[in-house]
């Protein structure tokens, strides 16, 4: 069974584990990117003679239907099969494509929407390839991260990534003793990779640190931001073009990327009992909205000086401490997603503009009974507003960073953009669009469809066996 564990860049949540099927194919092949080859032709003096019985014609090979398909951090649209990797590249007017044959041994994919590069980690042994060449990087020992498609070398204490269109070596002897490597996080489009550590504490409990590098020389910069894969805390790090925000206590920390340094802290009162976390910033960083427990604070992105308090916004859901919450394009609407749908809010006015439910609008996730003393309803003033999807039957999911983007799920899926609507194929898998959101891809039976966007048009037909 081939796995893949892929994670979701941005503000969102990482997503792991998908199954892709039974593979077989020569481990050799691992060795190189290139495209599989058919057997040469006999020589001459190979030809079996006039007497001799027809050679039998070798059996075709089983379709390998597409079981993975995203796109990386670099816009590489990847797709996995059971055997064999397909990298296709936008660039040109049809684009072009590289594959790579599978080794056996259940190998697992690692691949995120937020960093170029992927790895396919083995019981014995880690491969590296760079995107969209599948050029081989690595080919060796190391532990292949969670989520990230990068290698640590532990022996030697360095971890290998690519950054750009090449792979950097990230010394790692400046972190913690016993910390792992936890995650790297690119930002400022890969001119700045923050690596994530992780130590044990007395306690118990895991402590996490962070070191920032040069993304063309994997020299060490100085402190960096903690992003987390894995936390049962609230997240405590976003960012958003040159500028980054953390939070250390009760403190945020607006970073000035380029510079790899804090540039203003700012205290955010929120009590000893709950807990401050999720910096979520406007895309032009001019605003910041954090949370303390279930509350949002919303601050000046540049002085960290809170302008309003909303209660109750983190949505009642089994999502834990995290907003799972972006700013839109326009600068001022926090779009909200919970198990009841979406909801936007309006951070400069500090009121819901829309909701599906009330549980993506702040009431009690209510699967189970509430606890004692908790609220059981929305807060003054939420009710009524009308409901962000159009159809209470269909209701739409977020696709994309961007909030432009939509699908409905049904008989057939639906893209939503404005007033168009792209209507799939019936045996559409789930779509994926480009990090740009100029692409829209997705797997059927046996290829994989890539339509232009917003008009719909498609761009290429991509199949795992052709040649």
């Amino acid at each position: 069974m081939t796995k893949s564990i892929h994670g979701r860049g941005g503000w969102g949540v990482p997503i792991l584990g998908l199954a892709l099927g039974v593979i077989g194919c020569s481990s050799s092949a691992a060795r190189k990117a290139s495209v599989v080859q058919t057997a040469a032709p006999l020589a001459p003096d190979r030809v079996a003679p006039r007497s001799a019985a027809p050679a039998k014609p070798p059996e075709a090979a089983p379709p390998d239907p597409p079981g993975l398909v995203t796109f990386l951090g670099d816009g590489t649209l990847l797709v996995a099969g059971t055997r064999s990797l397909l990298a296709w590249s936008s660039v040109g007017s049809s684009g072009s494509s590289r594959r790579f044959a599978l080794p056996e041994g259940q190998p697992t994919l690692v691949t995120s929407p937020a960093h170029a590069g992927v790895v396919i980690a083995l019981s014995q042994r880690v491969i590296l390839l760079t995107t969209p060449d599948l050029a081989l990087a690595h080919d060796g020992a190391g532990a292949a991260l969670a989520g990230v498609p990068a290698v640590h070398l532990e022996r030697e204490r360095v971890l290998l990534t690519q950054s750009g269109s090449e792979v950097v070596r990230l010394d790692t002897r400046g972190a913690p003793a016993g910390a792992s490597v936890e995650t790297v996080t690119p930002v400022l489009h890969g001119k700045r990779l923050s690596v994530t550590f992780v130590a044990s504490a007395p306690d118990g409990s895991d402590r996490a640190s962070a070191l920032f590098y040069d993304g063309e020389h994997g020299n060490v910069l100085g402190a960096g931001l903690p992003f987390r894969l894995y936390s049962g805390s609230a997240p405590r790090a976003g960012h958003s073009g040159k500028v980054g925000f953390s939070i250390e206590g009760q403190e945020v920390l607006r970073w000035d990327l380029e510079k790899a340094k804090v540039e203003r802290r700012g205290t955010v009162r929120c009590g000893a009992d709950r807990e401050l976390g999720n910096p979520t910033p406007s895309p032009s960083a001019d605003l910041l909205a954090v949370t303390c427990g279930d509350d949002l604070v919303v601050l000046d992105g540049k002085t960290l000086k809170s302008r309003r308090r909303i209660p109750r916004v983190v949505p009642g859901c089994d999502q834990g401490p995290s907003l799972s919450g972006r700013v839109l394009p326009d600068g001022k609407t926090l779009e909200l997603e919970g198990c009841g749908g979406i909801a936007k809010l309006d951070l400069r006015a500090g009121k819901y503009t829309c909701g599906d439910s009330e549980g993506v609008m702040g009431a009690p996730y209510l699967d189970a009974p509430p606890a004692p003393g908790a609220p059981v309803s929305l807060p003054a003033g939420r009710r009524p507003v009308p409901a962000c999807s159009k159809s209470a039957d269909e209701q739409p999911y977020s696709l994309g960073r961007t909030g432009r983007y939509q699908v409905v799920y049904g008989e057939r899926m639906r893209v939503l953009h404005d007033a168009v609507v792209l209507e799939l194929e019936p045996d559409s898998q789930v779509p994926v669009l480009s990090p740009d959101e100029t692409l829209l891809a997705y797997a059927r039976a046996d290829h994989v469809v890539v339509r232009g966007l917003p008009d719909g048009k498609v761009r290429a037909l991509l199949r795992l066996d052709a040649p």
